[in-house]
């Protein structure tokens, strides 16, 4: 019977944005050569006379030339961590990395807390979003679907979705985890059927559209007051 559920779990794959994908590496490139001339042209604005320029370029190209050198062995390193593929499947959810490795957050080794005031799978806030926060292998662990290298090498199209699908994976392969019910409002969850609550957040979104629409019309009005009795 078990085996029968966890077919019909269909797996869900990471799908990639191209446009954005490009769109990111175009602007991330152009910024980048915009800095590395900047700071390549840096001791010809701050020296007018030859003879200063000659002392300030002994030390600073030298210092450059390491520094770069130490900024490509790191970005090298770190380009062979990129996730270029997400998926999760009725086991968990597996980060297939640019060297090959899998990186992978399964059920059955979620854990529990056992703590009446604390849930085994919450969030936390980071960057003003927030990452899933499971017990993973004795220690707290985020399954991150916003951070994991969207924008930067690959920009995944459908991470919301894989997010509402390990979630829906949870409460299907491991009933006994507590799960915070907030999880479904800041995610906008639907948990009837694990579908993107559109209601909601458009509501949401109106509502903060509305009160920033407010505040910018009253701030305006004190601003033109502040204007009006000064002069």
């Amino acid at each position: 019977m078990q085996d029968d559920v966890r077919k019909d779990f269909l797996p869900l794959t990471s799908e990639t944005w191209w446009f954005m994908t490009w769109i990111t590496r175009t602007f991330g490139g152009l910024l980048l050569l915009v800095a590395f001339l900047l700071v390549l042209g840096l001791p010809v604005m701050i020296s007018d006379k030859l003879a200063i320029f000659s002392i300030v370029a002994m030390v600073y190209y030298p210092a450059l030339a390491f520094g770069l050198y130490r900024f490509f062995r790191y970005q090298k390193r770190l380009r062979k961590k990129v996730i270029r593929k997400i998926r999760v499947d009725n086991q968990g959810i597996h980060y297939e990395r640019a060297d090959g490795t899998i990186d992978q957050i399964l059920y059955h080794d979620l854990e529990k807390y056992n703590l009446p005031d604390v849930y085994d799978v919450s969030f936390s806030p980071r960057n003003k979003m927030y990452v899933l926060n499971v017990k993973h292998k004795g220690s707290s662990a985020d399954v991150d679907f916003d951070g994991t290298d969207a924008g930067y090498c690959y920009y995944f199209g459908n991470l919301k979705a894989l997010r509402r699908r390990y979630i829906q994976g949870i409460v299907r392969f491991r009933p006994d985890v507590r799960i915070n019910p907030m999880i479904y409002e800041v995610y906008y969850i639907n948990p009837a059927d694990f579908t993107f609550d559109k209601k909601k957040y458009r509501t949401e979104l109106a509502l903060t559209f509305a009160v920033m629409t407010i505040g910018c019309i009253v701030l305006g009005v004190i601003m033109l007051g502040l204007v009006k009795w000064i002069f």
